[in-house]
């Protein structure tokens, strides 16, 4: 899931934005979105038969600093398609644009990062003209991740929701080679909410395939993927 979006080319479902995205909250969280929470967690058991305690709370940057040097290879060629800065600096720029940021702990060590930045020039999409209150959800993590897809199925939901109490809209983009590794997150988007367009937009420096998704009740418009 994109850390940073980029303004979309003319071959997306959606037009390029008339100006580029503005760095400020022009719809910041309320402050009781923000401390209405702590934590959030949950014991699960392995196929080995050990338990296993996950743990969400708030993201600092030591969890930043743990993540970035072990991200999985489909964040890292994500991240990489995006432009010239490299994957760890557009994580770690995504992670300081943003006002709601977590950390998944499994067995106190730091496997993933997600969040949302506000990105208001997204509001001059097509199809968006008038929305306010627009972010950009992203999520990278390390390969520990992909033993806990059980867990992103209730959690996702969860924080799904608490971005959507804070902006009314969610918009990014998912590296189509990403998605093709692994359809299942098409379906876990769903699950969140999420509308993925069908097709592509090439997006980047090099014009790399990204899928936007939007939770939206405008998002009933979008081309789902199949």
């Amino acid at each position: 899931m994109s850390a940073h979006p980029s303004p979309m080319a003319t071959a997306s479902p959606w037009a390029r934005p008339a100006a580029s995205p503005c760095e400020c909250p022009s719809h910041a969280p309320r402050a009781s979105v923000l401390t209405s929470f702590a934590r959030t967690g949950f014991a699960r058991t392995g196929g080995d038969g050990r338990r296993t305690r996950l743990t969400v709370v708030p993201a600092r940057r030591g969890h930043l600093r743990e993540v970035l040097p072990d991200l999985r290879p489909r964040d890292r060629a994500e991240l990489e398609a995006l432009g010239p800065r490299g994957a760890m600096a557009e994580a770690a720029r995504a992670f300081a644009l943003s006002p709601m940021r977590w950390a998944v702990l499994r067995g106190g060590r730091c496997v993933a990062l997600f969040g949302a930045r506000p990105y208001p020039g997204l509001s001059g999409l097509s199809g968006l003209s008038g929305v306010s209150g627009v972010a950009a959800p992203w999520l990278f993590g390390t390969p520990e991740l992909d033993a806990e897809g059980r867990a992103l199925a209730r959690l996702g939901p969860l924080f799904a929701a608490r971005m959507r109490a804070a902006w009314p809209c969610l918009v990014n983009m998912i590296h189509a080679p990403a998605l093709e590794e692994r359809p299942a997150t098409a379906r876990w988007l769903a699950r969140c909410g999420f509308a993925v367009a069908a097709r592509p937009a090439p997006l980047g420096r090099d014009g790399a395939p990204f899928h936007p998704f939007i939770n939206h009740p405008l998002a009933r418009a979008i081309p789902e993927t199949p």
